[in-house]
């Protein structure tokens, strides 16, 4: 269809994918969450991360793959906690950050989202995130 070649064209130009729970299988003909890292893997993505809410994030390449779990917080919204998750990791990916540091810091930025009412309220600089980690505990 139309719809399924246009999204094949989006991902072979996609280096990260940062997909939520199930829409991974939307973009791959896999009928589960293995098979689709696989093939998207397979078809050129340096990394997929399966966001996966307050459970924390999975991470996937080529090499290797790393859990990292959430951090326990009271959630107030969830309103932009994907947003500030995927802006923290694509920024320590692009830094060439391990996978493990990245998603460090980006799950404590989806954590810290959720504390806040609002889309935009719950970002914080990198100091005070780095603050939240240094005292949070994880849900492991």
């Amino acid at each position: 269809s139309g719809m399924r070649e246009a999204l094949d064209r989006v991902l072979a130009q996609t280096d990260v994918l940062l997909p939520s729970g199930s829409e991974l299988l939307l973009f791959s003909s896999a009928g589960d969450e293995q098979g689709a890292i696989a093939e998207l893997l397979g078809r050129g993505i340096a990394c997929i991360v399966l966001k996966r809410g307050a459970d924390g994030a999975v991470y996937h390449d080529r090499q290797c793959s790393v859990a990292m779990p959430g951090y326990a917080v009271e959630e107030v919204d969830p309103t932009g906690a994907g947003d500030c998750f995927g802006a923290a990791f694509v920024c320590f990916w692009l830094r060439d950050a391990a996978p493990a540091e990245a998603l460090r810091i980006a799950n404590a930025c989806g954590a810290l989202a959720v504390t806040r009412k609002g889309p935009m309220e719950g970002i914080h600089r990198l100091a005070d995130v780095e603050a939240f980690i240094a005292g949070a505990g994880t849900r492991a």
